[in-house]
């Protein structure tokens, strides 16, 4: 077998001019491309990734010094290029490919250490940011106060607020975590966000299905809150709302699957078949519900202003909800026992779909559990999922929204609950 091991320090340094390839490459494009004279391209970064990795591999022997000499001369290099590119040029200068440079030299050095994943990781990311200069300028230029408002916002609750929360249990009952609590009010606001950057950058409709799609796949329950909210806001778009819901339902499904195929696999043939039928239907209904409602999306996509669906508000009481629940599954499970499995899967259900199929598969794969009775617990919690979908748009969603919905649902939950009688009278 192969270890990458012996083929120190040979790989780091393959590495280091692999990034500074890839980020010259960008760059020398960029640069043909506008006409303008070359200040470094593929072969300048590759070799400016080099000096950082072979800088780093002194400094076992020579200290810091090799890096601090390297990085000076390095940015007295770029600050006379720079200066000369000015006094030559009429024209205002910017100073994205000298940061560009001296950040390939720092991915270089990091190569070296114990920091290879992050540099490569930094690196595409590095690139990826060059590569989209015009989009997310055109963003930018067409965002207007409130826009910014609702952007800063979302920073504070997600950068500042979450990190400074303690992540451990703070109460008696060790139930209630700050931290995970916060993260739900983060996703929930991460999700009204994201859809509304999308529909801004591609359009309502398009917009509206890519957050069902990723946002079910990572939390549908928020991402119904977040639809849901947003429909009271633009009732013109409450049908594009309502499948977009469905179609995050939808992905949930999807997503329970998948964590059964991965944590224990035998358990995934006594599910599929509810979950599978269920999957299929709200996949159908969603197609049903694109085709029905695309000359009415057509015609609002450019008369639609959309307002911002960072609403804190929602999703601070929907984390509350949620600890609330929390405690009430806790008492369940300690009360009830084994024989509490399936009103503690009906209960988690209501708020974390991923707790259940991730707890259950567990316990079967460990022969805790019988894996019939893990497979109704599943099943019940999907059910009650959408049961808890239905419960939360009838509160927070709009008259239009509310009736494609539960009629969309109750057709799942109708194939969800059909397919199961069938699936256990199979045995």
């Amino acid at each position: 077998m192969i270890n990458i091991l012996d083929f120190e320090p040979w790989w780091r340094f393959g590495a280091a001019l692999l990034i500074g390839a890839m980020l010259g490459m960008e760059r020398e494009f960029i640069q043909q491309k506008k006409d303008s004279p070359d200040f470094a391209g593929i072969r300048t970064f590759s070799l400016i990734a080099l000096l950082g990795s072979v800088a780093a591999f002194l400094v076992v022997d020579y200290g810091i010094l090799p890096i601090a000499l390297s990085l000076g001369g390095l940015i007295l290099l770029i600050t006379v290029g720079y200066l000369g590119a000015l006094l030559n040029s009429k024209k205002r200068a910017g100073i994205t490919t000298e940061v560009a440079v001296i950040l390939t030299f720092l991915f270089g050095v990091l190569v070296m250490g114990d920091q290879g994943k992050v540099a490569i990781t930094l690196a595409v990311l590095t690139s990826l940011l060059l590569a989209l200069k015009g989009r997310l300028h055109g963003v930018v230029r067409r965002m207007n106060s409130e826009d910014l408002r609702v952007t800063l916002q979302f920073a504070l609750v997600a950068a500042v607020i979450l990190p400074l929360l303690p992540d451990r249990t703070i109460d008696p009952l060790e139930l209630l975590n700050p931290f995970q609590v916060w993260l739900i009010v983060v996703s929930i606001s991460g999700i009204g966000f994201s859809g509304y950057v999308l529909m801004k950058v591609v359009g309502p409709s398009r917009g509206i299905n890519l957050t069902g799609i990723f946002g079910g796949l990572a939390s549908s329950t928020a991402t119904t809150i977040s639809f849901s909210t947003a429909s009271r806001e633009n009732p013109a778009m409450a049908h594009q709302y309502a499948r977009g819901v469905v179609l995050a339902s939808s992905m949930m499904l999807l997503r329970i699957l998948l964590l059964v195929l991965v944590i224990y696999s035998p358990l995934l043939r006594a599910v599929s078949i509810p979950l599978v039928t269920m999957l299929v239907s709200g996949l159908g209904i969603t197609f049903f519900l694109q085709q029905k409602n695309t000359t009415i999306a057509n015609e609002l996509e450019h008369s639609i202003k959309l307002t911002h669906p960072l609403k804190l508000s929602t999703a601070i009481k929907f984390g509350l909800v949620f600890a609330v629940v929390l405690i009430v599954l806790e008492f369940a499970q300690e009360s009830f026992g084994s024989v509490g499995v399936y009103f503690a899967s009906a209960m988690a259900g209501l708020v974390n779909m991923n707790a259940v199929a991730l707890s259950v598969s567990q316990m079967v794969s460990q022969a805790q559990l019988d894996i019939q009775v893990a497979s109704i617990a599943i099943v019940i919690a999907a059910l009650m999922s959408i049961i808890s979908k239905i419960i939360i748009i009838y509160f927070t969603g709009s008259s239009v929204l509310r009736r494609t919905v539960i009629r969309s649902f109750a057709v799942i939950l109708f194939a969800g609950i059909f397919s199961s009688v069938f699936m256990f009278w199979l045995g």
